[in-house]
């Protein structure tokens, strides 16, 4: 009786290699989506956490934002290694260097997007800033329309709004228009009151620059002040350098706020982008990391071979 000569064998496990393109965009959308649509989950469950943290007022401001970014960071990167991991097991490539390619490219097309999503409402935020600063020069228009009469008004409307943005400087304008209350002592500040002309005039000297800068303008209001309010010349124009030196100290002093706050602002853009790139450079590595997983996951099959 003849018998089968023995042959050995042995068992090779090895992934099963992609019959398709190397570069699967099925795989690499549904990874986007699936990390969009858990990064959306994420952001609702910490916004829900937080507003009942705020209501309950257990936490200050700063612990609530430093709390907030923390979250946001975190939740972001599980996000993103959870899209990258579907779109590396979803990819069906042989190597687990596939996987990882697929999982950056969907990190970099939903980073993309939601820069996109971001750039979007900034610019819809900025075009209803700009609508509104077109209404504001409008009704600006109409006022000066009517100088004569609501010229200290202005005055007072104008460095109303100045003094909400440097309330230290007391404005940028002198004090023509204010309450009783509010004045800066001065002759020409109570001239000014009591004669609607000579607060025009005043306007428009600052407006000019100042004395220095607007000599037609000073000439104006040492002309009213001789004429009007029986000073000599020496006098009015004495007055009028006066108060030019306390306009000019004042403006000085908020041009410094606003220089200040400029240096403050370029700053925190300095130190918004470099955290920006660090959390960029964790989604890049969380991605490239749930591409390798999800490859890695790939069922193994198995090919019998025969030994030499």
């Amino acid at each position: 009786m003849n018998e089968e000569p023995y042959v050995p064998t042995e068992t090779i496990s090895t992934t099963a290699p992609s019959r398709v393109r190397r570069v699967s965009w099925g795989a690499i959308f549904a990874g986007t989506l699936v990390g969009l649509v858990f990064q959306i989950m994420f952001m609702l469950l910490g916004a829900a956490i937080g507003f009942s943290t705020l209501s309950t007022q257990q936490s200050s401001d700063q612990g609530l934002a430093l709390g907030s970014a923390i979250w946001l960071l975190v939740s972001s990167l599980v996000a993103i290694w959870i899209g990258a991991c579907v779109a590396g097991r979803l990819s069906g490539g042989p190597r687990r260097a596939d996987g990882m390619l697929h999982g950056v490219v969907s990190w970099s097309i939903s980073t993309l997007t939601i820069f996109a999503m971001l750039a979007a409402g900034i610019g819809a935020v900025l075009g209803g800033a700009g609508a509104l600063l077109g209404s504001a020069g409008a009704l600006g228009s109409s006022v000066q329309g009517h100088q004569t009469q609501s010229g200290q008004n202005a005055v007072a409307s104008v460095e109303d709004v100045l003094k909400g943005l440097f309330p230290q400087s007391g404005g940028l304008l002198p004090p023509t228009g204010r309450t009783p209350g509010q004045q800066v002592p001065g002759q020409l500040t109570e001239l000014a009151q009591q004669d609607q002309e000579l607060a025009a005039a005043l306007t428009r000297l600052e407006s000019n620059g100042g004395a220095s800068q607007s000599r037609q303008d000073r000439d104006q209001v040492i002309n009213l002040l001789t004429s009007k309010h029986n000073f000599t010349q020496q006098d009015a124009a004495n007055l009028v350098n006066q108060w030019d030196q306390q306009f000019q100290q004042v403006r000085t002093q908020a041009g410094q706020k606003v220089k200040q706050a400029g240096q403050a602002a370029a700053q925190g853009i300095s130190q918004g982008a470099l955290w920006s790139f660090i959390a960029l450079l964790l989604g890049l590595l969380a991605a490239a990391w749930g591409g390798w997983a999800g490859t890695a996951s790939l069922p193994k099959t198995t090919v019998v071979v025969a030994s030499t």
